[in-house]
């Protein structure tokens, strides 16, 4: 919305201190936007997802990729412990009625900051432990791969339409099951969680 000129003189004239605190607010928003760490925050992004068969099962790959990891570095050193929930389920698509789910897995994996050997802590299911210093490194590394194992391949129908939506979030590991039960509608999630859906006939 564009203001006329001599509307923009008349505010100018009656407030003298517009001005001031107009460009006050101005720098201060400019300031903020360039923040370390403020212009970009911290998120999730899914690369290469397929689906494929192996040795007779429906096998989803994909990896995951943290951009921005400041936000959630500085809260692992700070003393929280995180983890990450990558759920996939697959569906047949229904013209008419709601899609019905064929098969789904959840995996999960504890990430935290060990202030003794002062190094990022991976844990994967199985207590497979990874460490370094490098919070990006670590990530790179670990996450560059996931594979879920999604069941029997023979589930599948030639001609049907299929869906499989993946959902990936990294919430806090130390919030009580009661808490977050009760307050249902608050999000426990560090940084917001990313849904992502993959669609093919068969």
């Amino acid at each position: 919305m564009k203001a006329e000129r001599s509307m923009i003189n008349m505010t100018q004239q009656a407030c003298p201190t517009f001005t001031m605190w107009g460009g006050l607010i101005l720098w201060l928003g400019f300031f903020i936007l360039f923040l370390p760490g403020a212009a970009q925050a911290s998120s999730l992004q899914l690369k290469n997802m397929v689906l494929d068969n192996q040795a007779g099962s429906i096998m989803a790959r994909f990896g995951i990729e943290l951009t921005a990891d400041t936000q959630v570095e500085e809260a692992l050193q700070n003393g929280m412990k995180l983890k990450l929930e990558c759920k996939a389920s697959l569906f047949e698509h229904k013209s008419v009625w709601l899609d019905s789910k064929v098969a789904g897995k959840t995996y999960s994996s504890k990430l935290y900051f060990d202030s003794l050997s002062n190094q990022f802590v991976l844990e994967k299911p199985g207590a497979k432990i990874f460490k370094n210093k490098s919070l990006s490194i670590l990530l790179r590394d670990e996450w560059k791969s996931f594979v879920l194992d999604l069941g029997p391949w023979s589930t599948l129908k030639r001609g049907e339409r299929y869906n499989l939506r993946l959902k990936v979030r990294l919430d806090r590991t130390e919030v009580p099951a009661w808490l977050k039960n009760t307050l249902f509608f608050w999000s426990w999630d560090v940084i917001p969680a990313a849904t992502y859906q993959l669609d093919f006939t068969y």
